[in-house]
């Protein structure tokens, strides 16, 4: 009969007998409810994240920019404060309400440069017109929609004239046209490829010798409707509003916040525009000039100077100038004056005061701080402005020709322009070498104020006078004291 032997005791080996006492029991089902716990909490946690992002994902605002009329550095600026302010916010899109008809390619530049640095979803929606600049800047966007009866294309680069009567739109010189286009094209090809959109559909807006099949054909520029630009896969839908495209795209129910024009920045979009930039040096650098030649202070001046502060002004408020050319026009008109008054003869603070000047009106329209070689001016931005400044001379000259010739009695061009005849009947004389002589130490009245140039009345005739220098008011007693050439020179009677 066989014999029960007690199994060996493992619960006294070092790993002992877990799970059978009562202590080991309790260890384990604490372990087990914190599990549990724990997967609650998760759980929980994560809903409410989701929850929490999907909530934050719905708040991010929607960015509007609209680009209506012409595309200059006042809208460039107002561009700029839009994409600052959805990088701010962190928006869920920006989009450009886009209504134009074109404008500067410089300030073109600067509105794709802006909306290039966004790492959120852009777009355009064409709302009726990106013709010219307009059509290049929707490039810069990932995406494009076209209101019905849109259109979008016609970006030939053209040459404006800044004075209203001195021409109007011209094709870019074929020497030129290369030089202007090379930039351009680089730029919105950049943007193409960026934001994957056919660039050879955007360069036969640019360039009517592009021939693209079953497109267009050589010899004339591109212009889509809405449905071609669908069609072709510019675009990517029609939406028959802004509102319609927001909805499509999944924003609907996101905050939306337009970046409305301030009223400063409305002045500084007018007064910083190609065309009224050069109207206002033509009536400013035309009404300095004739201040300058006549006595006293009068209406010219006050036009004159008015109106170079509203182009400055416009260009400084547009983000576009300092300080610098201000204060270079300043002193330039300073050293001018001295020249004209002061100094005799004509040099080298006249020839200062001219250059600084010209250079003041050339950099104020250049978005560019003398000093900083990292952000140089194109060369195209250069010409431009040189354009426009030497169109407004050219402008003012003719403005003050025009002046002479329709108002020869107004007194703010009586002092340079002759309204009469100088004839003996009008109490002129014309004299030579033998009757100089009879002047000498003859006294009169300075009938023109002598800047050291003018005309005094002597012996009851009319005559061309100079001063040694100084300056005689008008209606002061002179004496003349030699003659040079054929100038009759005098000093104040004292």
């Amino acid at each position: 009969m066989a014999e029960l032997v007690d199994a060996p005791d493992l619960g006294s080996g070092v790993l002992g007998r877990v799970g059978s006492s009562p202590s080991s029991r309790t260890t384990i089902n604490f372990m087990k409810s914190a599990l549990y716990i724990f997967l609650f909490l998760f759980a929980a946690f994560s809903f409410n994240a989701v929850n929490l992002f999907a909530k934050t994902s719905v708040n991010r605002p929607v960015i509007i920019i609209p680009v209506n009329g012409e595309i200059e550095e006042g809208l460039a600026h107002i561009v700029e404060r839009g994409v600052k302010e959805a990088e701010l916010n962190k928006a869920a899109a920006l989009i450009l309400d886009m209504d134009t008809y074109g404008g500067k390619v410089q300030a073109a530049e600067s509105i794709m440069q802006a909306i290039a640095r966004l790492k959120i979803p852009t777009y355009t929606y064409v709302n009726t017109k990106a013709i010219s600049a307009g059509a290049l800047i929707s490039a810069s966007t990932k995406y494009i929609y076209m209101a019905p009866q849109s259109q979008i294309g016609d970006a030939k680069i053209i040459q404006m004239s800044p004075v209203p009567f001195l021409g109007g739109a011209k094709e870019i010189d074929k020497g030129l046209k290369e030089k202007a286009y090379s930039a351009v094209r680089a730029i919105v090809r950049s943007a193409c490829e960026k934001n994957d959109h056919p660039y050879q559909l955007f360069e036969a807006m640019m360039d009517e010798d592009i021939e693209i099949t079953n497109v267009i054909k050589s010899g004339k520029l591109l212009t889509f409707t809405a449905s071609e630009a669908v069609t072709q896969k510019l675009a990517v839908a029609i939406a028959p509003t802004l509102d319609d495209m927001i909805e499509s795209i999944g924003l609907a129910d996101a905050p939306q916040k337009v970046i409305i024009t301030r009223s400063g920045e409305h002045l500084a979009r007018f007064f910083s525009s190609m065309m009224i930039s050069g109207l206002l040096l033509v009536l400013g650098l035309g009404g300095l000039f004739i201040e300058i030649k006549t006595p006293g202070f009068g209406v010219p001046g006050i036009i004159g100077i008015t109106c170079i502060a509203l182009f400055f002004w416009g260009h400084y408020t547009a983000n576009l100038t300092g300080w610098f050319p201000v204060a270079a026009f300043i002193i330039g008109t300073i050293l001018l004056i001295l020249e004209i008054f002061v100094i005799p003869g004509f040099g080298v603070a006249g020839i200062s005061g001219i250059i600084l000047m010209v250079g003041a009106l050339i950099l104020a329209m250049i978005d560019w701080v003398p000093g900083d070689w990292s952000n140089t001016p194109s060369l195209n931005e250069i010409s431009a402005s040189i354009a426009v400044v030497a169109g407004s001379i050219i402008g003012a000259i003719a403005l003050i020709m025009l002046a002479a010739k329709f108002l020869p009695r107004a007194p703010v061009v009586r002092g340079i322009f002759l309204a009469d005849k100088i004839d003996k009947e009008h109490g002129y004389t014309a004299f030579n070498e033998k009757n100089y002589e009879q002047w000498i130490n003859k006294t009169g009245i300075a009938k023109t104020t002598l800047r050291p140039a003018g005309k005094a009345i002597i012996d009851g005739i009319l005559l061309d006078v100079v001063s040694q220098g100084d300056f005689i008011n008008k209606n002061s007693q002179i004496k003349v004291v030699h003659v040079d050439s054929n100038h009759i020179v005098v000093e104040k009677a004292t």
